[in-house]
């Protein structure tokens, strides 16, 4: 008698793909990005090897819609880091620590989110419309510590982009231990990323 094959799990209309991007950002969490391939997120939901390609052109359309997740991910830390800020200072404050925050609680994604696993994010719509929207909310939060502290808008764009830089090159270094100096180890992160972006903000108005 022939043997019969595991039955595949059923899905309605649309599930499949929110399905495949939690799987996949599960195992980037918890075991690292080496260790999720189509074929092994197709096995643990329970589904064809074939049927993740009905939702993603390969591998790197599926780390894109992760990478993606993650944005918004950090778009909502971000958001919620806001809810009780009432200055233009405290507010920019909570955005950058915010950003520093989530990269330390999900390392991986953190580095899938800017790593070179995906070459083009621009040709990934969904990727690049979550990132734009997370940095959107950075740059109004420097418009308005600009607006409060000189009158001016003049300088926002690179004022964005210094910010941004000092956010994301703390979040690297303190998600990548090698790189950490020691004495941040030993203290409190988030009271190092205050005091560091407190230095940056005082150099913003001068």
């Amino acid at each position: 008698m022939p043997s019969r094959k595991p039955p595949t799990k059923s899905y309605h209309h649309g599930n499949l793909r929110e399905e495949l991007v939690s799987e996949g950002l599960a195992i980037v969490e918890s075991e690292g990005l080496a260790a999720l391939t189509m074929r092994e997120i197709a096995r643990r939901i329970g589904v064809t090897q074939t049927a993740p390609l009905h939702h993603f052109e390969g591998k790197t359309g599926l780390l894109a819609a992760i990478a993606a997740l993650g944005f918004r991910m950090l778009f909502e830390q971000r958001m919620a880091a806001l809810k009780d800020m009432r200055t233009p200072h405290d507010r920019l404050m909570a955005v950058l620590l915010a950003y520093v925050a989530f990269a330390r609680a999900h390392p991986a994604l953190f580095h899938l989110m800017h790593g070179p696993e995906i070459p083009d994010k621009a040709a990934h719509p969904e990727l690049n419309d979550a990132a734009i929207r997370s940095y959107s909310l950075l740059e109004t939060a420097v418009a308005d510590f600009l607006l409060e502290s000189d009158g001016s808008m003049d300088r926002r764009r690179e004022a964005t982009l210094a910010a941004w830089t000092a956010c994301h090159g703390l979040a690297h270094i303190m998600t990548s231990p090698q790189n950490t100096p020691s004495y941040v180890l030993r203290k409190d992160p988030e009271g190092v990323s205050r005091q560091i972006f407190q230095i940056f903000l005082n150099g913003m108005v001068h």
